[in-house]
């Protein structure tokens, strides 16, 4: 394989990413995502109503990750000539990521509902099925599957900040897209130590990190015209 080919299939993906992220995001908005609280009742209920739903919603989020953690392999292809150690200092940040994604996301697609199973027939680990959906805490910013969200968003937030210059020396949509890396990545770092000091409520933390993430969409439209135009360009 050789390093045109290589870089050439990279940006294919990344602009199929984009397109895939579109979609996802706008599915994302129509499926659920919650589990239920731990109590007999409430898991009986989540399991006839929600639990189908909630499965497609829990992979399409890893669908989106995907797409994500592809355009940032992506983008950092295009500071190669540039910035060859930032490239692969990104690519193995982005690997750790999306190890660090799938863990969560198999959580919340494997012990949630095997533990809300076991909460709503009263068997005999129901006690222990109730303690780890409050471990898990899918709810509360301080819950292990959040932990591990804020986790993969923080190694997001560092990709960011290492994108930033490299990107903002190139084309206008490289630099809509470096700008935005820096907010995001910034903007996820003060959040994170704004909660720690007690800035933010747990509530008003989880919110301001969703919607900071929403800045993904704007670093992907404008990833995917350099995209483009690099596929244009090569042939």
């Amino acid at each position: 394989m050789t390093k045109e080919y290589f870089f050439t299939s990279l940006f294919r993906m990344g602009f199929a990413a984009v397109i895939v992220l579109i979609v996802t995001a706008i599915l994302s908005l129509f499926l659920p995502l919650d589990a239920p609280e731990p109590t007999q009742t409430a898991a009986a209920e989540w399991l006839n109503t929600v639990a189908g739903g909630y499965l497609a919603g829990w992979i399409n989020q890893i669908v989106i990750m995907l797409a994500c953690s592809v355009i940032l392999a992506a983008g950092a292809a295009l500071i190669y000539p540039s910035a060859p150690l930032r490239v692969g200092a990104v690519w193995i940040l982005t690997l750790i990521a999306t190890t660090v994604f799938l863990i969560a996301k198999f959580l919340l697609l494997w012990a949630v509902p095997m533990s809300v199973k076991a909460v709503a027939a009263q068997t005999q680990g129901t006690n222990e099925a109730e303690t780890v959906l409050m471990a898990l805490g899918p709810e509360v910013a301080f819950g292990l599957i959040p932990a591990l969200d804020n986790l993969g968003f923080t190694f997001y937030a560092i990709i960011g900040l290492i994108l930033f210059r490299p990107l903002f020396r190139l084309s206008i949509s490289c630099k809509i897209a470096s700008v935005a890396l820096l907010v995001f990545g910034l903007g996820h770092l003060l959040l994170m130590t704004a909660a720690l000091i007690d800035v933010f409520s747990e509530s008003e933390f989880s919110a301001l990190v969703y919607d900071n993430v929403k800045l993904m969409v704007v670093i992907a439209l404008a990833l995917a015209v350099q995209f483009r135009a690099r596929l244009q360009f090569i042939r």
